[in-house]
């Protein structure tokens, strides 16, 4: 093989390993009210296995689908295939007002590059969505309610290990629930320099070698 052979199969090499600083998708991130798939649970009243109500006036309990063949449907934006509100299991998902916490866990590797994680999706809530925190720390983001479903977006306050998400609202009395739909997230890893700068070198061994 000669030289420029060997230039061109180092330039190759380097794309493919750079490629593996590109985004990693964050596994463990699921939207309301869906299997370990990301499918929609369809029967009512099924707990969510990835939610659950830390905080609530009558204490903390696991949030099941609710009931989209009754009331508060239609009021509350429809559910689909990727998506489901999750409330109380109680009638109507109805819930005693005051503030609730529902919170969903995830984790990091240690390769991951903190300063490169983001996290976005859409929420809704009943009544308002007062806050998202990420670990503990607030971002500062707000839902519009039960009508619509609000944007939001995470890039910061991340950790090795295990994360948790916490969606708090507060409820005025009657329904209450969450949805989360189109939640998804990336980070990225260090490049794996190594091979490529051992390739650089023994390059220029060689091409000192045919010089001299």
């Amino acid at each position: 093989m000669n030289i420029k052979s060997l230039l061109v199969t180092a330039l190759v090499v380097s794309l493919l390993f750079s490629s593996a600083a590109l985004a990693v998708p964050i596994s463990g991130l699921y939207n309301t009210g869906v299997d370990n798939l990301g499918n929609a649970l369809v029967p009512a009243g099924v707990p969510d296995p990835h939610y659950s109500v830390i905080a609530s006036p009558s204490g903390p309990f696991t949030p099941v689908t609710v009931d989209a063949a009754n009331y508060p449907f239609p009021y509350w934006i429809s559910n689909n295939a990727f998506s489901r509100w999750i409330g109380p299991a109680a009638t109507y998902a109805n819930g005693p007002a005051g503030n609730y916490t529902y919170r969903t866990t995830f984790s990091l590797p240690g390769a991951a590059i903190l300063s490169s994680v983001s996290i976005s999706g859409l929420w809704g809530t009943d009544d308002p969505g007062t806050d998202i925190l990420i670990n503990g720390a607030s971002t500062s983001q707000t839902s519009l309610g039960f009508t619509s479903l609000t944007s939001f977006s995470i890039t910061s306050g991340f950790v090795t290990g295990l994360n948790t998400i916490d969606f708090l609202l507060t409820n005025a009395g009657g329904p209450t629930g969450l949805r989360v739909d189109q939640i998804q997230g990336s980070y990225q890893v260090p490049e794996p320099t190594g091979l490529v700068t051992a390739l650089a070198g023994a390059l220029l061994m060689l091409r000192r070698r045919f010089r001299s």
